[in-house]
């Protein structure tokens, strides 16, 4: 089977790298400063795959086997000095309360300043029951709650100068308080135990710095704001609306990218949709969209047909017909040039001369001689052309000219002639702008289509005027681009399909199927509107998901649950022993109380007490004398406490309020046997329970510091010795004989009747002391007036040292001072004795004391 400690050693090696190397440096150097979280959230980023510009990452290693122990590494504070007390109850001392190492009773009646010290101290220290501090209840002004604290730590020298702002000392922490509202708690309430063993410690530490690292994650991401647009209401339960709302760190950026889509069809679809909603007639609208179709439709079949007179084969053909023309027409005029080149004038057959005859046939037969063939060379014929009888050699040229005309040569030219002449047509018949333009407002086209389609024409029109132009297919060189054709065919599709769709509004009322297909590509519009916000957030995502990834590797569930699984084998048995031992110590192991552990919550273990046989479940307040009550909550106390590693100041506040003397007695020796290796602070106004203190310290050979409180006019909690009464006597003589210099001031300053009243006062405590010396010194302290037992053991001897001079020297002083503590004859009053005689009376007594009891 495991140890603790192979079984923590392997635990902390299943965890994080950043829990490790927490745990590591908690344990190599304690408290954890600044740079060390720097580090470690860093640690903890790395982990889980971020990287940093500086290339820093601090080395993690991880826990040493020699690192888990249970020993203890326990600390000794102790308080020296409280001073400077401002603002708390009635306090106003203006001196320190200077307390010593083991054990110092405070000393003073009701009202001087006990309660306002314990107070403050609970605020200071912290406790179970804090409560709250007020100031003086009878001033007005308010007064800043501060004091100074002077502590020992480990023997060193400490200060704490404290103020309510500052709320519990962590340098004080460890102390420990008890009074009648702790007790309480303790008894009444489930209650979690003070007491820690050093794995315990070790991973509350590793839990406090774990939120720490958590805090800081958190304060990395909330700087992370999101600049995601928010998206418009109306588009929620759209298709693109739950996408955008469900974007988280999961997706791809692909997934943005095609999402994120819009095309020039989802904006004519989307505008398309907006005009139906609008329209009152659907049928009349597709009507009149058809009617723009059919001119848009026209425009493509010019076009198209253009773009093929225009091709490269209808312009090669136009070219080879051109080139075959000249061709022909060459060879006719060559070979009339061979017929007629006698003739007078050049130039016959050529293109010229040919359409002169032609038109001259044409005045010939329509004008000059309609029923003679052309030409006409009868006898009486004339000139067509210059009106002159024909005389035989212009007869025979005439002939001759038409019999060439007429000829193959010159059949063949004129058929080309011809067929050029319809290839020149087909170019010249230009698309009019006029025209176009009746188109392209009838269509009800954009201004940027009907602008390209009016461009198009224009270029056209100089394409073909430089195909007539040109002498060869060669020298072309415009370029003619036919994509508005693309355009104007898409187009009317869209009418087509916009007509469609009118039709259909029109056979049924279907506007609402309208208003959610236009508000899902409203809502595809908008998300694509917002792609870049949408990549830049899923970069944030990208980083919150890293940084949410480190902050659960800093969770503290696992940690608190095995420091539960520590606590129950680390601390309950234990505790609840030192419970039963603490009862016996104190001498009420009859009450049958038993300490059950309830629950562990977050590492940390609940206790209850509970009463054997407590069938009805009554509360134990309602069960237990007061008595009972306070023994057993103090029994709780010293066994939660006792088993704090730090041995730290103990502070009772009247613990034995409500007890009886054997559980007084009990108690007072319980302290006492603290005192020995603490600090132990009792607060008291009970002489018992002093009387007791005194005796068991001196039973074991212990020294007990006695201060004593006074409220005075100027506030409570004023330190000095403490009253008569309850000091030794050997301390009660020297207060005495210190005092006398104060009486010759009162006497010589302030005369007869105020020295009176101090001689008065000094008389009695005179008197006080005499008998404490009868109790304590004479009888050997055999019986105690505050005490039960009479202890003979070692003392009763004594008493036989005691000689007749003894008592009459005793009665002496008994009936001198007795006088001042009764009244006198009217007649025959006793005056106060002067300070020399009192003086001498002390002094007699301090002698006569050390000689006897030495």
């Amino acid at each position: 089977m495991k140890s603790i400690k192979e079984d923590i050693l392997q635990w902390f090696r299943d965890r994080p790298v950043v829990i490790q190397e927490s745990a590591r440096r908690i344990l190599d150097k304690g408290d954890l400063d600044a740079a060390d979280y720097d580090d470690l959230k860093r640690v903890c980023c790395i982990e889980v795959g971020m990287t940093f510009d500086d290339g820093y990452a601090p080395a993690a290693k991880q826990i040493p086997d020699s690192a888990i122990s249970q020993d203890s590494h326990s600390h000794r504070i102790e308080i020296t000095s409280i001073s400077n007390v401002t603002g708390v109850n009635a306090l106003g001392p203006r001196n320190p309360l200077k307390l010593q190492e083991g054990l110092t009773v405070i000393y003073g009646h009701n009202g001087s300043g006990k309660s306002g010290y314990t107070r403050l101290l609970k605020q200071i220290c912290g406790a179970k029951s804090p409560g709250t501090l007020h100031g003086n209840a009878f001033d007005k002004t308010p007064i800043n709650q501060a004091c100074r604290v002077e502590y020992k730590f480990d023997g060193n020298d400490g200060v704490l100068e404290w103020d309510s702002s500052r709320g519990v000392s962590e340098q004080l922490s460890a102390v420990e308080l008890y009074d009648s509202n702790c007790g309480s708690i303790y008894v009444t309430d489930e209650n979690q135990l003070a007491y820690k063993p050093p794995l315990l410690n070790l991973m509350s530490s590793l839990i406090l710095a774990c939120d720490h690292l958590s805090s800081m994650l958190d304060q990395e991401i909330s700087l992370l704001v999101s600049a995601k647009p928010q998206l418009p209401i109306e588009y929620i339960n759209t298709k693109y609306g739950k996408w955008y709302s469900s974007i988280s760190a999961k997706i791809e950026s692909s997934e943005i990218e095609s999402a994120c889509v819009w095309s020039e069809s989802n904006q004519e679809n989307l505008e398309s949709l907006t005009a139906r909603l609008k329209l009152p007639d659907p049928l009349a609208e597709a009507e009149k969209v058809r009617k723009s179709k059919k001119q848009i439709d026209k425009l493509v079949a010019g076009f198209e047909n253009w773009k093929n007179k225009l091709g490269a084969e209808s312009i090669s053909a136009y070219f080879e017909k051109k080139k075959d023309f000249e061709l022909r027409q060459k060879t006719a005029t060559e070979y009339a040039k061979s017929i007629f080149q006698k003739s007078p004038l050049d130039g016959i057959g050529e293109e010229a001369w040919k359409l002169m005859w032609e038109k001259a046939r044409e005045y010939s037969e329509s004008h000059a001689y309609p029923q003679q063939s052309y030409p006409n060379v009868s006898e009486s014929a004339s000139c067509v052309l210059c009106q002159q009888p024909l005389g035989e050699d212009a007869k025979i040229r005439l002939s001759e000219f038409e019999g060439f005309v007429k000829g193959e040569l010159e059949a063949e030219a004129k058929a080309a002639r011809n067929k050029l002449g319809v290839a020149e047509e087909i170019f010249k018949k230009v698309p009019e702008e006029e025209l176009i333009s009746s188109f392209v407002t009838a269509s009800g086209m954009e201004q940027s289509l009907s602008e390209d389609v009016l461009s198009l024409r224009v270029v056209i029109e100089k394409k073909a005027t430089e195909v007539l132009s040109t002498e060869s297919e060669d020298e072309l060189s415009i370029e003619i681009d036919f994509g508005v054709i693309d355009k104007l065919k898409s187009l009317s599709t869209k009418m087509d399909r916009q007509a469609s769709n009118l039709d259909k509004d029109a056979e049924k009322d279907n506007r609402e199927n309208i208003k959610i297909e236009l508000l899902e590509l409203e809502s595809k519009k908008w998300v694509f509107q917002q792609k870049s916000p949408l990549l830049s957030e899923l970069e944030l995502l990208g980083k919150k998901s890293i940084l949410q990834k480190a902050k659960s590797n800093v969770g503290t569930t696992a940690i608190t649950r095995k420091k539960s699984v520590l606590a129950e084998e680390l601390v309950s048995t234990e505790y609840i022993n030192r419970f039963q031992s603490e009862l016996g110590a104190l001498g009420a192991g009859r009450i049958k109380a038993n300490l059950e552990k309830t629950r562990s919550s977050k590492g940390r273990v609940y206790f209850q007490i509970k009463l054997e046989g407590n069938k009805r479940k009554l509360p134990l307040d309602q069960i237990l004398s007061e008595g009972e009550f306070r023994i057993i909550s103090l029994a709780a106390f010293l066994a939660d406490v006792e088993g704090h590693e730090d041995k730290s100041t103990f502070i009772f506040d009247d613990p034995i309020s409500s007890l009886d003397q054997d559980y007084e007695e009990n108690v007072a020796e319980r302290l006492v046997e603290l005192s020995k290796h603490r600090q132990v602070l009792v607060f008291t106004h009970r002489l018992s329970l002093m009387a007791l203190l005194e005796e068991t310290n001196k039973k074991q050979g212990m020294k007990q510091n006695t201060i004593g409180l006074y409220k005075e006019s100027w506030g409570a909690g004023e330190p000095g010795h403490p009253p008569i009464y309850a000091q030794k006597t050997k301390a009660a003589i020297n207060t005495l004989i210190e005092k006398i210099p104060e009486g010759r001031n009162v006497l010589e300053e302030q005369g007869q009747e105020a020295y009176s009243w101090w001689a008065k006062g000094v008389c009695s405590n005179t008197r006080i002391t005499v008998e404490k010396v009868v109790e304590f010194d004479l009888l050997a302290d055999v019986v105690q007036r505050f005490r039960r037992p009479i202890n003979t053991q070692g003392k009763l001897i004594n008493v036989a040292k005691v000689t007749k001079e003894d008592c009459h020297y005793i009665d002496r002083l008994m009936t001198k001072y007795s006088k001042y503590e009764h009244s006198q004859p009217n007649e025959s009053p006793v005056p106060p004795p002067y300070t020399d005689e009192l003086e001498a009376d002390l002094s007699e007594l301090k002698a006569w004391r050390e000689k006897f009891t030495s």
